[in-house]
Order: structure tokens, then sequence, then C-alpha cells
């Protein structure tokens, strides 16, 4: 009966979006939690030397060592001290995960331990309960395997130790570390910590069917399998567990860095606000504290205490194009806990202006000036950093209920109010290009926010049951929480990390169910860009910005093109396992696919004239070379002969109503592309004579693929037998129309062309 009656309140989903309430903010410098540390290792030193004094009730416990520069990345491993006769060995262990694992701190490596490095005692300042030692050699002239991959090039002579610092649970190291950077020799800042791990918390299993890191921060989040391993989250415990709302033990805490100017403080907070709500559905009220400080101490900017939201220096330098914020994160791979995670906006305003502007201008004026107004600019970092901020919860960027939402709804201000116009600030969505200024969309429903599937992905992620469950039945209700995804389409995961499968694996566009309605939305407001883009170079001294946007708007088309193609070949998912009933793959509607390549024949491959010679375009270019366009359409002519699309095709052919998909696809294809064979028109234009021209070349190609690999495995880019087949049927047939063509009408305007793809065809027929 207790089994029942959890998992019917499981599956009530709350995802109602509440007002945001305020962030505590606290106008002064962050509270000094420095200690004389009695109960954790302390440090000081003599000179130009650095002693640790180590307790030996920490003998042989782990704790994590961590190393930080001026970049982004903290490099981390769990290591424990240990003694050995009268020396001190610092050592990485294999780690034993609470999911079962045995993580190892070198994949290449199968010892038991690996040592850092050996320690003798300093007798003169050890007692019967510490244990000294000189750890400078180590910190400025050891090279230390914090990964495999990582490597460093010293200049010992450059390295000193610059201070040290005692905290309750941590002792924090600065020095200036010599290395050799761009053939240059020089010095610079990296900060050493040593930090007290807590008891492990209580895990939760990784499943592939739920976009979590793992902890292991390997290879398994990208595969459709749960392997033994824990997912990456804080460590939200309610003060009362039998409460179905309670405040956390220990919030999730941010800290503004000071650096961050004044007028994006507001926005950056409400960006990370955002998750308030998701956090209440899963049982937390407050769960989040974003602090602001008025200054902040060097010591404290990388101490593993505080979760810092960082301000990249692209930001600072006004509209530079950069992109490229992110976040780093500490974890505690035992159990998955997150320790520290920083937000790293690194993002430039250029960057965030021009992807709006290109996707939004016809729908917000505020959006059609440069720069933008503070408030809009203001809007648009805040769904950086909620995005940003997702990923500090440990979600992945990736794929979260596309090709679900319907596309009536993409208009509709109640659905864009509640629901928004995608499922989930994780995806690659970008904001909403599809609404027409008819519709009176507001802007700030235009802007990528959070959505239900943010909701429930926190919830399933951080959500507590009673103490009275037991492992068992947590399983159970953790399972029938993912099943609602059986009903509720927006709530699936789909990993995209190697094969775009389907439309529910794009990037860049707004995906719902009608890819091909919804290009040509999209469509009409890029048109509308177009119109806008000499307005708003007006007043520069060139056309620098002009020519920019020109060009994002080419590969803004160039994304809502691969959306079509992403219906040829390809598959709605649905990952669940061979036991349950339905299947995970179930291939796009056959008449759906033909529709698509119908679309990208008239569409893709024979563009509208405003897009590729708009009035403006004189100012840019004198020549053909650069060709954008034509890049983007070659491109889109590889994406469609993919080894890995054909392989599709191959497996469809064995389910009926989809026999011989494979001929029919590049046959229509082939006629598609040379309609001016069959239409007989005279001439052929240059770009068409280009796009035919590297189709032959692409499909030579594919016939002389020598086999070089024998293993299924690494086959991944290798065209079959089958495949082969088919191409060559597809060039003879082609080479005879040619053929006929050429003898029938002497006189062709393209006669050259013509002969040159003859002369081609000659070599491998």
């Amino acid at each position: 009966m207790k089994n029942i009656f959890l998992i019917c309140f499981l599956s009530i989903l709350n995802i109602g979006f509440l007002n945001s309430s305020s962030i505590y903010k606290n106008k002064r410098a962050i509270p000094n939690e420095a200690s004389k540390g009695e109960g954790f290792l302390t440090s000081f030193t003599k000179g130009d030397q650095l002693y640790l004094s180590i307790p030996k009730s920490h003998l042989d416990k782990p704790m994590m060592f961590s190393r930080h520069d001026s970049g982004n990345q903290y490099e981390f491993m769990q290591v424990v001290w240990s003694l050995f006769k009268d020396k001190i060995l610092l050592k990485a262990s294999h780690i034993a995960s609470t999911s079962g694992a045995i993580i190892p701190f070198n994949k290449n490596n199968f010892l038991c331990e690996n040592i850092l490095a050996v320690f003798p005692r300093e007798k003169t300042q050890s007692n019967s309960k510490l244990i000294c030692i000189n750890i400078t050699q180590f910190l400025l002239h050891q090279n230390i395997p914090w990964t495999p991959e990582f490597n460093e090039n010293l200049v010992p002579q450059l390295s000193y130790l610059i201070d040290t610092k005692n905290l309750s649970n941590e002792v924090i190291i600065s020095t200036q570390r010599g290395l050799v950077k761009n053939q240059s020799r020089i010095s610079i800042p990296v900060y050493y910590s040593f930090y007290e791990l807590p008891v492990p918390m209580k895990s939760r299993r990784f499943d592939y069917r739920m976009g979590f890191y793992d902890a292991q921060e390997s290879a398994i989040s990208s595969q459709t399998k749960n392997s033994m391993a824990n997912i990456s989250r804080w460590r939200l415990e309610k003060r009362d567990n039998d409460k179905k709302t309670n405040r956390p033990i220990k919030p999730i805490t941010f800290i503004l860095s000071p650096k961050i100017p004044e007028k994006w403080r507001e926005y950056v907070k409400y960006g990370i606000e955002e998750w308030l709500p998701a956090f209440k559905s899963a049982g937390f009220e407050d769960a989040i504290v974003v602090k602001e400080v008025d200054s902040m101490e060097d010591w404290q900017l990388h101490s593993l205490n505080y979760s810092i939201v960082r301000w990249g220096n692209n930001l600072n330098t006004g509209y530079k194009e950069t992109e490229g914020s992110t976040v780093s994160n500490v974890i505690d791979l035992r159990s998955g806990e997150i320790l520290k995670s920083d937000i790293i906006l690194g993002s430039s305003y250029e960057f965030l202006a021009d992807q709006y502007f290109i996707r939004c201008a016809p729908l917000d004026k505020r959006a059609q000036r440069y720069p933008f107004p503070d408030d809009l600019m203001g809007e648009l970092i805040q769904s950086l950093v909620a995005h940003e901020a997702g990923h500090t919860f440990g979600i992945m960027d990736n794929n979260y209920g596309e090709y679900s939402y319907p596309i009536t709804k993409m208009n509709d201000r109640s659905w864009l109010e509640k629901m928004g116009h995608t499922p989930s600030i994780m995806t690659y969505a970008r904001h909403n290009n599809i609404a027409q200024p008819e519709d009176n969309i507001p802007a700030s429903l235009l802007i990528q926010k959070l959505g239900p599937t943010d909701h429930y992905y926190i919830k399933w992620g951080y959500m507590e049951f009673p103490n009275t469950f037991s492992n068992k039945e947590e399983e159970l209700a953790l399972e029938g929480f993912i099943k609602l995804q059986d009903s509720i389409t927006w709530f699936r995961y789909n990993n995209d990390q190697f094969e775009i499968i389907g439309p529910a694996a794009t990037n860049e566009v707004v995906e719902n169910d009608s890819p091909m309605k919804s290009t040509r939305l999209a469509l009409k407001n890029i048109e509308r860009v177009i119109d806008l883009l000499p307005e708003v170079n007006r007043g520069q001294k060139d056309n620098a910005r002009l020519e920019r946007l020109y060009d994002k708007t080419l590969n803004l088309w160039h994304h809502q093109m691969r959306q079509v193609v992403s219906l040829i070949g390809g598959y709605d998912i649905y990952y669940k396992s061979v036991n349950e009933l339905g299947n995970m793959y179930t291939p796009i509607a056959l008449k759906r696919q033909e529709e698509a390549l119908n679309y990208l024949i008239s569409n893709a491959f024979s563009p509208p004239n405003w897009l590729t010679h708009p009035v403006f375009i004189s100012k840019l270019s004198y020549s053909t070379y650069p060709d954008k366009m034509l890049e983007y359409q070659q491109a889109l002519l590889f994406e469609l002969l993919r080894p890995q699309r054909m392989k599709r095709f191959e497996r469809m052919e064995n389910l009926k109503g989809y026999e011989n998909i494979s001929r029919i696809f590049i046959s229509n294809l082939q006629f598609g592309l040379f309609r001016e064979l069959y239409e007989n028109l005279d001439v052929v234009d240059p770009k068409r004579q280009e796009i035919q021209s590297t189709y032959i070349d692409k499909l030579i190609q594919i016939i002389e693929q020598k086999r070089v690999n024998m293993d299924t495995n690494k086959r991944f880019f290798d065209y079959t037998d089958y495949s082969k087949g088919m191409v060559l049927e597809q060039l003879r047939a082609l080479e005879k129309q040619i053929f006929k063509r050429v003898a029938e009408d002497k006189a062709s305007g393209s006669m050259g062309h013509w002969m040159l793809c003859l002369k081609k065809l000659n070599s491998i027929l």
C-alpha cells in the first residue's frame, strides 16, 4: 500500500512557475572562516620554506588536493597521507565509490596506489600528535600528475612561495610557478589546497535516461546504458525530512565576484534564482543563496569552501566576438557530491547581442540598434547565467524534450508564459525566432528561460524520501518518476554526442513537433533580419558589423536547414529497455521524410535571392570568394550523404512501409539536384554547377573508400558495400542522362559543365 501511495504521489507534478523570492544580499566582505585548524592540517613558513603539520588522526584518511591558476578549471584528486617508517608518503589511491565502482586515479595505471611524493619527518617540529614535513620542493619544483593529459614544462628558478592560509577544514597555499608557455619563460600565480572531505553523502545512482553528469567525469554520461556510477549533485538535506517542504541544513551558496559590474549583478542573481522554484518542487525552500560582496580576499577566490560567480575578461572588454561561459566543479568522487562549483561568465556582450539580433530583432525593437539597451542586455546575461547554473547543479548540455512541443503553441502567449518555447534552459534552442510580429508576443517571452523539464530533473535528482523508506522503495519511486516520460514527452532526454539521429537532437533552433513549419516561420524572420542589417550598421566607419551579422544570419539559415535534414533517415527517440512496451527508436514517417527532402531540394539547394544577394552585398564583396552560402550548401549535401544516415536507411528497410528507402532517397536526391537535365533547362546556375559537381565527387569518394577497419566498432565513418552498390547504380544512371543531354543539345549554355561531369564519371565508370 505504501508503494502505491508513493508512486501516485510522485506522479503529480507541480511544474508551475513561482515568483522569484529575493536573494540574500550581503554588502560586506565574506565572513572570515580562518582558524588555527587544530583538527585539520596546518601550514607555516620559515623563510622561503613551507611546512605542513599533519595530525596523526588524519593519516590514511582521504582528503582533496587541488590546483587552480588563472584559468577556469580546477585540477583535483583525492589523496591520503601515510606513515612508512620515518617517512610520510603522499598517495593518490583508487577511490571506492558508493555506487560500487572503483575509480582509478589514472586509466592507464593499474597499480593499487600512486605515490606522489615521499617526505622525511621534521623531527624538531613533530610531536606525539603531529607530524611535520617540508613540502616546498614538492609544490614548487615537481610535476604533479593531475590527469593523464596534464603536462607542465617547469622553470624552477622562477617558482617561489607567496603565502599560506589555514582554515578549519582547508589549507590554501599561494605560489608563483615558473613555466614555459608559448616558448616563453613566465611565472604565473598557482594556488594549492588540501581540503578535509566530509563523510560521504547519500548518493543517487546514474541513469542514462536522465541528463545528469556522472560523478566520475568520464564517458559514462554519453552512453545509453546504466553504468555503475553516481550522478553529480550538491549535498542538500532537509532540516526535517518528514516535512514535504523544508529548508536545507546547508543551502547551495554562490558569491558574486566584485568584478561583476554593478548594473549587471541583479540580472546575474536572478539567473541563478530562476532555479529556486525547481528546488522547491523537490522539497527545498530557499535552497540557493547568492551573496553580493564589496571585496574578496585573494585566498577566498581559490578556496574550495566558496563557489564564485566569476566575471570573464571578455565581458569587460565590451563588444568582442567571444563565447565560452562555463562552470568548474570540484567533486567528491566517492559519492558524487559537488563540493564547489564556479560559474565563469566568459561570453562577450557582442556574442550575446548577435545571437539575439539574428533571431529576435524583428520581434523586439530594443534589438534593432547597437549597443543594446541595458535592460535587454541584462535579460540576455540572466538567461546565460541560468543555463550555466544548471550545470552547477549537475545537469548536462543536451536535448531535453525536443520534437515534442506543439508548433501551434509557439505563438500562444498563455503557453509561453507557463511552459516557454523550449522545455529546458539546458537545450541549445536559443531564443524564440518562430513567433511572428503579428503574434504580438512580449519580448520577455522570446528569451530562453527555465522550463518544466528543468523542474522535473531537479526533482528527480534532489528530492529526499522519508527515513522509513528502504533503498528498494526509493529505487521504485525514482523509476516511477522516470516513467512520467511515457506520457509527458517533453520530459525525455536525448543524447546527441556522436550522431544526430533525428529531429530531437538538433541545436541552435526552436525544436517542436513540426520542423518544416518551424523552419518556414523562422525564415520569415530571417528575411526581416536581412532587411534590418543596413540600418543596424548605420553610423559605422566600416562594414564589420554588417558583415559579421550577415555571416551569422547565414549560419542560422544553415542550422534551420539541418533541422529539416534531421527528419531524413531520422528517428523519434525514447530510451527504454527491451522489456518495455514500444520502441526506443521509431522511424519518422516515410511521407514526412520525402516532404523534407523535397523541401531541401527546393530551398536549401535553390535558396532565395533575398538571402544570397541582399541589396548590401556589393558593399561587402567584390568576388565569389569567399562564398559562405555555397559552403553551407555543400555541408548540407555531405550531411545528407553521411555513412551513418545511409546505415539508418538500411535498418529501416527491414520495417514494413520502408522497403527500398535507401534507393528511393538517393534517387530522389539525384533527380532534384540535376533537375536541369530533366526539365531541359539550357543554363545551369554557377552555384548549382558547384553543387552538382560536389555531389558527383562525393559519390565517387564513397565508391573508392578503402576497407581499412575490420573491427565493427571502428567503422562509424565507413560506407557499407550495399550503399556503395546503390551509389554506383545511381552514377551510371546519371552518366547516361548527361550523355543523352550532350548528344541531343550540343548548343547547351552549360556544355562545358556537362562535359566536366562526364569526365569525372568516366573516371569511376
